[in-house]
């Protein structure tokens, strides 16, 4: 039933996106979604690297990035030109205060790569893309593609059995977030949740997951659970997000149970989880100025 909670993610996401969602309780359940999607790409791009129909690795990396693109930037194009027609058309927005943007051929053009659309956060900015993507929550998808770029070399560490890199990997990851939402130098929400530096380690649990099975899993996945929840999430439950990664943390590991639920509809339900992602804002727009 993955997909049947891929689905239910992707409306966390974008009810915490609504206009004039008011979290208080100090905590938002979009960001503990967002996380959850990274753990839950990380597992699905093994299978999706090591389902490919060739032994031959250079093979194997060009089809993963092909199926990559056909998978994301057909539905990904559609809405970002749909919301650029919209925005020259209608121009302001009293409800999507992030739409309220200046287009431009360069924004155009950045926007239209999608990768880069996390890099509107201090100190990796590129000037045309600011304020934000025009599709705002895609800086998310830009960090999933950061993570798709290391995927060949993840699943070649694999292969030839060095998990102990990707471990290595792991803990750097893991202690440079935790350095990130500690150290007043460093912004928690920026390095400790919108870049990879600091939610690789996330991506590379779910593929350790796929790619090792439940029990090793486990192990795994509960040490870093009481390193983080005991000696990090208490503390510094009041810095940013760190309340909703620990949820998030502690979740991940139900979702072995989740993935064995049969249900009829969870193919469907997983493959509307995209669309749903990717469209909200541009629905938001659409009600607001089109059908007002």
């Amino acid at each position: 039933m993955l997909g049947t909670f891929r689905f239910f993610l992707a409306w966390l996401v974008m009810l915490s996106h609504l206009p004039f969602s008011n979290f208080s309780i100090g905590f938002n359940p979009g960001v503990s979604a967002v996380i959850l999607f990274y753990f839950i790409s990380g597992y699905l791009m093994y299978f999706s690297f090591s389902n490919i129909p060739t032994q031959n690795f250079v093979k194997q990396t060009i089809f993963f990035f092909f199926k990559r693109i056909f998978r994301l930037f057909p539905l990904y194009l559609i809405v970002l030109f749909s919301t650029i027609i919209l925005i020259s058309i209608y121009h302001h927005s009293k409800l999507i205060p992030l739409l309220n943007q200046n287009l431009t051929i360069s924004k155009i053009f950045f926007n239209s790569l999608l990768i880069f659309n996390n890099y509107v956060f201090p100190p990796f900015q590129i000037k045309a893309l600011l304020p934000h993507p025009l599709i705002p929550p895609t800086w998310s998808l830009s960090t999933e593609w950061h993570f798709y770029l290391l995927v060949p070399l993840f699943f070649y560490l694999t292969a030839k059995n060095k998990k102990i890199i990707i471990y290595g990997i792991i803990i750097l990851s893991l202690l440079f977030e935790l350095f990130a939402f500690t150290n007043k130098y460093l912004d928690s929400d920026i390095f400790g949740y919108r870049y990879i530096f600091g939610v690789l380690w996330i991506f590379l649990v779910g593929f350790l997951f796929a790619s090792s099975g439940y029990t090793k899993f486990l192990k795994f996945i509960y040490f870093f659970i009481l390193f983080y929840f005991l000696l990090f999430g208490f503390h510094y439950s009041n810095h940013p997000y760190v309340k909703e990664i620990t949820f998030a943390v502690l979740f991940a590991p139900f979702l072995n149970i989740i993935k064995n639920i049969n249900f009829k509809y969870d193919g469907l339900l997983g493959q509307m989880s995209y669309p749903i992602f990717i469209s909200h804002f541009f629905t938001f727009y659409f009600v607001e100025n089109v059908l007002k």
